[in-house]
């Protein structure tokens, strides 16, 4: 990340955070110690590193903002600067030797200067000794030390380090800064309607790309409903012979059941607005069938029976029961 793409990211972003830093330090009420918590993708990063550029920035600008092109503002985003550290996991941690250099790092003087910054990146993967041994330098930092911790979940923070930071929380990207996430992933542009309607993390987009889980969820709905239209009875056998293997745990079937109330969805916008995009855009022609055949009445039968899925499960009713139970009663519906 280059030093203009921090300032652009972080002024997309994060405005409002980016402003209010800005009149933090100018007050000079800067703090010691921050926890930086949001999803992936929201710039948690970027703004910590921002924020190091305008204290360490030679050049600002009339708005007090770093210039992003001095020597300074370079090495910070280049992760060059011998006053700033920034710590990253170690594989799946970040390990207690890795805290042991920061501090060591940290007691020697400033090469460049009285100020010293430190970022730990994913700072809730720290082993227990490296988050105790972090807890320590906080409580006790060696000179004009400021520390920014980021993490995607702060219920995985030691407590006591929470209590002696002050706690940030990044707001949720945008529509188009989803969209924009979503790219970068390599996701098809078609999926990101369906994809904004199941999730706003991209950690977990990230994790559905696992084993192509997303991908082959997708197919299973679609050829389910495939079937729904063709009132083809095979839509119940689909439910454990295509299905089943996906729902592999709780959050995956609730994305299941919602993927199938997307479809329906799709279905009422066919009938009812002049909306032309899609959850499921490459079923679009069975989506048209169905609206032009059924009517609203049964339309609305179909999504209750779908919402009702999820009070079934939530009294621990059989999955595939609840699937293919649901599956028969839309056909009836439909036939009714």
């Amino acid at each position: 990340m280059t030093q203009n793409q921090v300032i652009t990211e972080t002024d997309s972003k994060q405005k409002d955070l980016m402003d209010n830093f800005l009149r933090v330090i100018k007050q000079n009420e800067l703090s010691h110690s921050y926890l930086f918590s949001g999803e992936e993708g929201v710039g948690k990063l970027s703004l910590a590193l921002f924020i190091t550029m305008r204290m360490f920035c030679k050049n600002l600008t009339s708005e007090s903002m770093p210039c992003g092109e001095c020597d300074e503002c370079r090495r910070i985003t280049d992760l060059q600067h011998p006053d700033v550290i920034v710590i990253k996991p170690d594989g799946l941690s970040i390990k207690v030797d890795q805290i042991r250099y920061l501090k060591s790092e940290f007691s020697k003087s400033g090469l460049e200067g009285n100020q010293k910054f430190f970022i730990v990146c994913d700072a809730d993967k720290m082993t227990t000794g490296a988050a105790n041994s972090l807890l320590k330098f906080i409580e006790e930092p060696t000179g004009n030390v400021v520390s920014f911790l980021l993490t995607t979940n702060r219920n995985l923070i030691l407590p006591t380090i929470i209590s002696r930071t002050q706690v940030v929380e990044l707001n949720p990207l945008s529509r188009s800064d989803f969209e924009g996430e979503l790219a970068k992933l390599s996701m098809s542009p078609s999926q990101f309607k369906l994809i904004s309607r199941l999730t706003n993390r991209i950690s977990t987009v990230q994790e559905w790309q696992e084993d192509e889980w997303l991908a082959h969820s997708i197919s299973a709905v679609s050829h389910w409903f495939n079937l729904i239209v063709e009132n083809d009875i095979t839509a119940f056998a689909a439910i454990k012979s295509n299905v089943m293997s996906l729902a592999s745990d709780n959050s995956k079937k609730q994305v299941i059941i919602n993927m199938l109330l997307s479809i329906f969805e799709d279905v009422l916008d066919a009938k009812f607005t002049s909306e032309d995009s899609f959850n499921f855009p490459k079923q679009a022609y069975s989506i048209q069938k169905l609206a032009d055949h059924v009517n609203k009445s049964q339309l609305i039968q179909i999504l209750e029976e779908l919402l009702n899925c999820n009070k079934l499960m939530a009294v621990n009713v059989s999955y595939q029961n609840i699937l293919e139970a649901t599956t028969l009663k839309i056909m009836r519906i439909l036939n009714g």
